[in-house]
């Protein structure tokens, strides 16, 4: 089946590599959007009038700028808002902000989420909602992307709830069931509850729950390990409900507020996914801000159900992570890519590298981006696929500078090919190894 960018009649073309959406088989990929005109900045219709400023909202302004264009996509492509089965949204925070700290929270999504839910008024497909330092757009508060898959004859769009699970505040699913698919909200260690007014209250207020706490009274808390297993019991628990298990989890995105706690993690995770080799595909992303006080890390999984297992194919070769997750993970007619950084065996890959006495002789974003396609095409040889089939791909950055590099190396991968669908952010200003300035993963098709 072809590869098809979508777009909507009369919608500008940038000057960046860019598709609105992508089309594959019975996939739609929505890149990130934002309230931009895509070619001078926020569009003037989502724009707060100066001499007004109290008169108008400028988050709700921006998100139903966003969601119009949405619906134009959506439409464009042949689709309708049900057939959407994740959202992930992206929320510019304080982190700018001089005193800033980790488990800050600088971000009222209110008006978004009202605005999301006029959109989406037979169900609200599972979201993650992530903090991030800024986006690609000067004045940008939001950015959305979406992924929607259109069912075959007969299949039917289920919701996915588990009885004894906390329900998200924001109302929107803990996962849908489509075919073989399942797919989980992003989800976090609370209850959705907290300790706020609870009777005989100690201590600082938290959105955890109760057997996600520590008290901080000894030494030997570990936090992390206390919200991880709480996290990863929930995330089991609604994959049951789905009819499936956690051992059927094709990709995992995960978000660190705090880097320190990747160990803490790490050692939770290992006990879900013994054999990294068959863990799946996985995006750990640190320095951000989590819509929760309190909470330290956040999960979102696709995954299969147990009667496509043979569908279900992990990548060896061409690259072996340090942490714990396969290098790629071929699911039906997709393959996940797991989060990629310009690293060699002992950091930054020299070939990435500027020489220290030449700074100025070089683009680090690009000569960073193409180690990271190099390494990329490595995994893809493995599993038999041109890299040039990818359809999505998320590219985190420790600072946006380095984008426009970054889009030199990109451009001349997809110079003869569609333009995949993209979301761009920055991070907190760093990563998770000295020097590297961006984290791409990808997701190709590939029926078979």
């Amino acid at each position: 089946m072809s590869i098809k960018e979508i777009w909507p009649e009369g919608m500008p073309r940038p000057v960046i590599p860019y598709s609105p959406a992508v089309k594959a088989g019975n996939w739609l990929f929505i890149s990130g959007q934002s309230a931009s005109d895509l070619t001078s900045g926020i569009a003037e219709e989502a724009q707060v009038h100066p001499s007004f400023p109290y008169y108008s909202d400028p988050v709700a302004k921006q998100a139903d700028y966003v969601y119009k264009r949405v619906k134009d996509i959506v439409a464009a492509a042949g689709y309708l808002p049900e057939h959407i089965v994740r959202a992930n949204q992206w929320y510019v925070t304080d982190m700018k902000r001089e005193g800033y700290r980790i488990g800050d929270l600088t971000v009222n999504n209110k008006r978004y989420v009202e605005s999301k839910n006029r959109y989406f008024t037979m169900l609200s497909p599972p979201s993650t909602g992530i903090g991030v330092r800024q986006l690609l757009v000067e004045g940008a508060l939001l950015e959305v992307d979406f992924t929607a898959l259109l069912p075959e004859e007969g299949q039917v769009l289920e919701k996915v709830s588990a009885p004894d699970v906390a329900k998200p505040g924001p109302g929107f699913a803990e996962g849908v069931k489509l075919g073989d698919w399942v797919f989980l909200s992003g989800d976090i260690p609370t209850d959705w509850q907290g300790n706020w007014g609870a009777p005989g209250q100690e201590g600082e207020v938290t959105s955890l729950a109760p057997e996600a706490r520590t008290n901080g009274l000894f030494w030997g808390d570990l936090p992390i390990r206390k919200q991880a297993e709480y996290l990863m019991d929930k995330l089991s628990k609604v994959a049951k409900a789905a009819g499936t298990s956690l051992d059927m989890a094709v990709k995992a995105h995960v978000f660190l507020a705090d880097p320190n706690d990747f160990v803490g993690f790490e050692d939770v995770w290992s006990k879900y996914f013994p054999d990294k080799f068959e863990a799946p595909s996985r995006t750990i992303v640190p320095r951000v801000e989590l819509g929760a006080k309190g909470c330290r890390v956040e999960v979102s999984l696709d995954l299969l159900l147990p009667e496509a297992k043979h569908l279900r194919q992990p990548i060896r070769g061409g690259w072996t992570p340090k942490s714990h997750e396969s290098a790629a993970m071929r699911a039906d007619d997709l393959i996940y890519i797991s989060g990629l950084m310009a690293t060699a065996p002992n950091g930054l890959a020299a070939e990435a590298s500027l020489t220290p006495g030449l700074p100025y002789f070089g683009l680090a974003g690009k000569k960073q981006m193409a180690f990271i396609i190099a390494k990329a095409r490595s995994i893809c040889d493995a599993a038999g696929v041109p890299l040039e089939k990818a359809v999505k791909a998320n590219l985190y950055f420790a600072d946006l500078g380095m984008y426009a590099g970054a889009m030199e190396a990109w451009s001349e991968l997809f110079a003869g090919a569609h333009k995949p669908a993209v979301t761009v952010v920055e991070v907190n200003r760093e990563l998770w190894v000295q020097g590297c300035g961006m984290m791409v993963d990808f997701v190709l098709y590939d029926p078979q």
